[in-house]
């Protein structure tokens, strides 16, 4: 289904070019109607198929579509998912950790009406499995189980096209026994070995539910064939996740539902009828009395920062993304409050989301001028260069002038403030005399300076376009780095490569990409330096050190950082049990990534988030968990007159 209008009146924004003035015309609500949830961002969603998505965006619409066997308590800060959603009791767990029985629901339906039971759960994981991409979440839960690691070896080894991986994604469906029906209502997992965090794993969006029948109603590839079995298709290929049919439409169990979805423009969700929750009366899955006052929810497309916050103050928009560069707009230091009396800011929640320039180790494919890409050995497998640019960055200028103070350094991969994050490890600082040295090594390296002068003179970051705070962040790693070439102490010995002032040396010229398309270049050793944002997936340790030091992990596959030593605590840090001596895995892994700084842990930031003062509802409750707003728990409050 489509709609052919966004909302009923659409606000219209007009810059003046030269004047920095914008108007808004005057016959403009002043606020958007009472059933309708309005969000202005930027970017859009990678994929809405959860099997495959893996960034916030999606994630946070599909958190309100789709839904997981768990879940964490609504309303609430806890990040222990304690609530059986599709689930109907908690885990049977085995003495020995490694099988799961779980019962679940009756009587909950998919929006196409088709049922949901023990078949179509274990359908879902396969489904999940067979698209593999390689980017995505799917490792979190094909990892742990029963012959899991022959299938990811085979993907990330061989590639999820090869043979190797259709073999042996076939053979752990036939034969591995990971996952088994045993009634109607009744699933098992089995594990190869331990996994702690299993059940927060599987809370993620990979671990969400979709109609099977909807998927196999319109396949791109492996339909079934007459008088066929529908749990022996998924409705995509090996290794297929795009354009397959459910990467821009949705069919879960969920309180809402796509609607319509125009890239840059907006994402209109709908409310789904007859949603299995709406009349629960069970205690940890009960809606509250205004459950399901949203009935269609808009999230438009703003990459222009004064266009949305004034939308935000002339009642067009419920929510903004507000930067906290622009924090002060808003913000009171004085009343410690809101500026704005038809404006809430919240603060106050501890955020386990990391910022982090991410450095390639692979061979990069580049452009030069007019000439055709080409394939150049990244300056980044030089140690001393990812040193140099670690010392070159200013960390207090950053949370000071870019957030605003809304946030703090990070001290490496694991958040500060979870389990096993040990800041003893991480010393970087501003500090361009140790930035010098560090370049100074490196330059003594067979090799170094010829890769640099193949690089004329420049190296490119990149960050996702209408992120203020990234754009800056990326300026001020910039000035590093010339402070670098301008210091008296720099050895520019053979450096050919002239900068734009037409000195020796090297500079960076930051980029902006729209997300999706960042995604795709990371993928594809385009992007010799980006930054990244890493919000959790799960509460635990695991979850960070498999992103960004695991060689196989989402950010280190696209990077190319492997170290064996690394990959092997990883490992053992996830299957202990033990906290003391989970703690030393974790100490010993921070030690090894610290000394080889894959990437320059930028920074941690803390909650700022504003809506209108009508919205209600625990739904905006914060939780570092939550991938956004939770809708069916909102409803709006109107001032009255």
């Amino acid at each position: 289904m489509e709609r052919n209008q966004m909302y009923a009146i659409i606000v219209i924004v007009i810059v003046v070019a030269g004047a920095g003035v914008a108007f808004v015309f005057l016959s403009q609500p002043t606020q958007t109607p009472e059933d309708q949830f309005i969000v202005e961002t930027i970017g859009n969603p990678l994929s809405m198929d959860p099997h495959v998505n893996y960034e916030n965006f999606g994630g946070g619409l599909q958190e309100n579509i789709y839904e997981t066997l768990y879940y964490y308590p609504f309303g609430t800060d806890s990040t222990e998912p304690s609530v059986p959603l599709l689930a109907a009791d908690d885990p049977v767990i085995s003495a020995d950790g490694l099988q799961y029985n779980i019962s679940l629901r009756q009587n909950v339906k998919f929006h196409d009406g088709t049922p949901f039971n023990a078949s179509v759960a274990k359908w879902n994981f396969e489904r999940a499995v067979k698209a593999f991409r390689l980017a995505g979440p799917v490792w979190m839960i094909i990892e742990p189980m029963v012959g899991g690691l022959a299938v990811e070896d085979a993907a990330y080894g061989e590639g999820t096209g090869s043979q190797e991986f259709a073999d042996a994604f076939d053979d752990w469906v036939e034969n591995s026994g990971a996952i088994v029906v045993l009634d109607t209502y009744t699933i098992q997992y089995n594990l190869a070995e331990p996994f702690a965090p299993f059940i927060a794993a599987m809370t993620y969006r990979v671990g969400a539910f979709m109609s099977p029948t909807y998927v196999l109603s319109n396949p791109c590839n492996d339909s079934v064939p007459v008088g066929g079995d529908w749990t022996e298709h998924y409705g995509n290929d090996y290794g297929e996740w795009q354009s397959v049919w459910m990467e821009d439409h949705t069919c879960g169990t969920g309180p809402y539902m796509l609607e319509d979805w125009r890239p840059n423009e907006y994402i209109h969700m709908v409310i789904a009828p007859d949603y299995w929750r709406a009349d629960a009366t069970e205690a940890g899955i009960a809606p509250p009395s205004y459950a399901g006052a949203i009935k269609e929810v808009w999230y438009k497309t703003n990459e222009d920062t004064t266009g949305r916050l004034l939308n935000l103050r002339t009642g067009l928009a419920d929510v903004v993304y507000w930067p906290t560069t622009n924090a002060d707009e808003i913000w009171d230091n004085t009343t410690m409050g809101s500026s704005d009396a038809n404006i809430h800011v919240n603060t106050g929640g501890f955020s386990y989301t990391l910022m982090a320039f991410t450095f390639l180790f692979h061979d990069m494919n580049i452009t030069r001028g007019t000439a055709a890409p080409v394939e150049i050995q990244s300056p980044f497998t030089y140690r001393g260069l990812r040193k140099c640019f670690a010392y070159a960055f200013d960390y207090d200028a950053a949370i000071n002038a870019i957030v605003r103070g809304w946030g703090f350094q990070a001290k490496g991969f694991i958040p500060q403030g979870m389990f096993g994050q040990n800041s003893d490890y991480w010393l970087e600082h501003y500090n361009i005399t140790a930035a010098v040295e560090f370049w100074n090594t490196a330059m003594n390296e067979p090799g170094f300076v010829d890769i640099i002068n193949a690089l004329d003179g420049y190296i490119e970051l990149f960050y996702n376009s209408g992120n203020v705070i990234r754009e800056q962040g990326s300026l001020l790693l910039k000035d590093g780095l010339s402070a670098v070439m301008a210091h008296a102490d720099t050895n520019l010995t053979g450096i050919t490569a002239t900068m734009t002032n037409g000195e020796p040396g090297v500079e960076l010229r930051v980029n902006a990409l729209e997300w999706a398309n960042m995604l795709l270049k990371m993928d594809n050793h385009e992007l010799p330096i980006w930054l990244i944002g890493w919000a959790p997936d799960y509460a635990d340790p695991d979850n960070y050190a498999l992103p960004f030091v695991k060689s196989t992990g989402t950010f280190m596959h696209a990077s190319g950082y492997n170290n064996t030593a690394v990959d092997a605590l990883v490992a053992a840090g996830k299957g202990e049990t033990d906290l003391v001596a989970r703690q030393a895995i974790y100490d010993e892994m921070q030690e090894l990534v610290a000394y080889d700084q894959p990437s320059i842990y930028m920074y941690q930031p803390s909650e700022f988030r504003v809506w209108r003062n009508w919205m209600a509802g625990n739904g905006l409750t914060y939780n570092p968990m939550y991938g956004t707003y939770y809708w069916f728990h909102l409803h709006k409050v109107y001032p009255t007159t």
